[in-house]
């Protein structure tokens, strides 16, 4: 037996099933694996048997056995202090800004834990995003790829992170020039400014700086929660509110769909209120959310484990 694929399918099943219950309007809960066991078991029988008629003897000799391998996973809560706090504290823009520098996507790195810059703000249900915020992303994109723009810190602790324009306006290119320009006029930076303070805020009277208010994962959850497609009757019976549709560029992060019928080609799936709920193994851009959403939570503190009962689930 694969663990690793078992411990793999556990933790994608947990994350699924708290984005689902969070639809519901139902708490998240958290757990780790405390241990793995296995359980091995042989088991063996023999028959014998002697038959007699009035022509001929006859005889039967049988043998069999079993071999059973039965693992024990043990979960416990995970809770206190720290790993609460891990939940709900925003990621702080200079890490996100280091991300986004060191390879990671833009449009999915900003859509999933940026709620505004300077301003502008992305999808908040039931608002839409603003056109011009995943405009600039793509903006921004083409500007990091092509090592324009770029986080610069300072070895001083008290000194803000800087975002910064290393260009020579002498040679530049059209697009380059109009994506520059359309980047200061979207977030309202001083025409010539090439250095910008970067800091957590909600607004910006500032020129010369980017104010970025961030999510926290908690927060990330709840956004991708009103994406699941949950049955029309669930929300005809109030038992959860409509399904937020963005229709925004890029469209949906995530797409949950929900099924009476096991679906035949999930990525991760689970059992919840009488329906699968599962994401489509076809469905890269949600596969790659969700990988993100997997990533940052395995990064948080992992708090304290329950001091009372544990679950356990043998084979």
């Amino acid at each position: 037996m694969d663990y690793g694929l078992s411990l793999n399918t556990s933790i994608k099943q947990q994350l699924l099933g708290n984005i689902v219950r969070l639809r519901y309007m139902e708490a998240p809960i958290f757990v780790d694996v405390a241990s793995v066991i296995n359980q091995y078991s042989l088991s063996g029988n023999i028959d014998a048997g002697v038959g007699f008629n009035s022509g001929s003897n006859t005889g039967t000799l049988g043998a069999g056995g079993r071999w059973e391998d039965r693992p024990t996973i043990t979960y416990s809560p995970i809770s206190g202090r720290k790993f609460s706090e891990s939940l709900l504290k925003p990621i702080s823009p200079e890490s996100l800004f280091a991300l986004v520098q060191s390879g990671w996507s833009t449009e999915l790195m900003f859509r999933l834990t940026v709620a505004q810059i300077n301003g502008v703000a992305d999808a908040n249900p039931p608002l839409q995003a603003e056109p011009r915020f995943r405009d600039m992303l793509s903006v921004w994109s083409r500007l990091r790829e092509a090592r324009i723009i770029a986080l610069r810190r300072s070895s001083n602790v008290d000194e803000r992170a800087r975002i910064v324009l290393y260009v020579n306006d002498a040679e530049l290119d059209e697009q380059t020039r109009d994506d520059l320009s359309f980047l200061r006029e979207t977030l309202g930076l001083r025409k010539g400014a090439k250095e910008f303070t970067l800091s957590y805020g909600l607004t910006s009277h500032d020129p010369d700086a980017l104010v970025v208010l961030t999510l926290s994962i908690l927060d990330m959850m709840v956004d991708l929660a009103r994406l699941v497609d949950v049955p029309q009757q669930h929300i005809d019976e109030g038992r959860t509110s409509p399904t937020f549709v963005d229709t925004g560029l890029g469209g949906p992060l995530l797409q949950v769909h929900s099924s009476i019928e096991e679906p035949e080609m999930p990525y991760v799936a689970i059992r919840e209120r009488g329906y699968w709920f599962y994401i489509d193994d076809r469905d890269l851009m949600s596969k790659r959310t969700f990988g993100v959403i997997q990533i940052l939570l395995s990064l948080t503190d992992s708090g304290d484990a329950a001091k009372g009962p544990v679950l356990s689930i043998g084979g």
